[in-house]
């Protein structure tokens, strides 16, 4: 371990921070905080403080901690569109399974699970005839719905379990998305369209991706307790009176209103895609996808009007940075769902979310 440092700062060093543009500014006021602009998080106190004393080892159990929501149903990121190319096959664990996705010569994209049902082989390690998919143990090639066309050894009649499970897919505006459902129904709604990705006053999609802990429903949750955002965000005020949760069927959209006036909403679509837009400066559409109970890939497209792409990388941080998603990460990662949890009227609009939510974990 490194010796500790005086991290201390002159008044001339501290004068010497770099100044924070007045567009981050209006955007910290939107999605971060007004009171901690230019402030920077102190790590020498507080739960997260670092010391260089060691703890004494001690033997102990805990009892299990509360499971984690099952994952829900719903249209899914399984890659981004430009990373498919014709042929290539990517290998992708998600809601709790192993899957391969690729895409045929005629350009569809194909999702299936992993495992070849003659002994199991690894579909990902095969490659692409056409629009069939080949294992790469003994050459037995799959079509696009899964359904076994050839085994290359043999003449007799392929066996009617030759079948490997596929997911209804759906590609559009720069995503292919896969339609997950526990009770294996088909898909319940359609993804709507996002009109920024063909305007040309916008720009071309900005791709930022991350993988953390957190269970889906705790992370749609958190759009809607307006609590938080002064406890942990850092906000003046706690938004309750200023913010509307609006749901239809599985569609959901949270309004707010900023104290100058300005109106931004996040429009999501199932429990997987996400619509935040903040007028004038950028459109952020998010896909938040399962990798098991526990476990989640973010695979973000930030949008920006005209000329504001040349700050694309400051717009990005403030949302996922030290002030936006990074402060909700530990917060996800130590925390356990409670099924059944305390909440007081001014918790707001997290019941509400819950009844709306719930309608993703029916079976049938």
């Amino acid at each position: 371990m490194s010796e500790p440092t005086d991290t201390a700062q002159s008044p001339a060093e501290a004068s010497a921070q770099p100044a924070v543009s007045p567009i981050t500014q209006t955007l910290r006021n939107t999605v971060l905080p007004p009171g901690l602009r230019g402030q920077s998080k102190d790590v020498s106190v507080g739960p997260s403080a670092q010391s260089s004393i060691k703890p004494r080892a001690f033997a102990y159990s805990l009892p299990d901690r509360p499971p984690s929501p099952p994952i829900p149903n719903g249209w899914y990121c399984i890659v981004g569109s430009e990373e498919l190319v014709a042929t290539q096959i990517h290998s992708v664990v998600a809601v709790g399974k192993e899957l391969v996705v690729y895409r045929g010569e005629s350009g569809e994209a194909v999702v299936m699970d992993a495992h070849c049902p003659h002994l199991g082989a690894h579909l990902g390690g095969g490659w692409v005839t056409g629009d069939s998919i080949n294992c790469p143990y003994h050459g037995w090639r799959y079509n696009t719905d899964g359904v076994c066309v050839e085994i290359p050894y043999s003449d007799a009649r392929i066996p009617a379990k030759a079948c490997v499970p596929t997911y209804p897919v759906c590609e559009q505006d720069g995503f292919v998305f896969f339609w997950y459902h526990a009770g294996q129904q088909p898909p319940k709604y359609q993804i709507p369209r996002v009109s920024e990705v063909e305007d040309p006053e916008w720009s071309d999609a900005v791709p930022w991706q991350f993988e953390l802990v957190a269970a889906l429903q705790e992370m749609g949750e958190n759009n809607v307790d307006y609590a938080h955002f002064k406890f942990v965000h850092g906000r003046d005020g706690i938004p309750s009176g200023t913010s509307t949760f609006i749901t239809d069927g599985p569609f959901s959209t949270v309004i707010e209103q900023l104290p100058d006036g300005t109106e931004f909403d996040r429009q999501t679509w199932g429990p997987g895609i996400a619509l935040l837009r903040i007028p004038n400066l950028m459109t952020v559409y998010t896909t938040t996808t399962p990798i098991d109970q526990q476990h989640c890939r973010l695979h973000w497209h930030f949008y920006f009007k005209g000329a504001l792409v040349e700050m694309a990388e400051e717009l990005i941080d403030g949302v996922t940075g030290d002030f936006g998603l990074q402060a909700d990460a530990p917060i996800w990662r130590d925390k356990v769902f409670l099924e059944k949890p305390l909440l007081i009227k001014a918790d707001g609009n997290i019941a509400e979310f819950r009844r709306w939510y719930s309608q993703f974990y029916e079976t049938s």
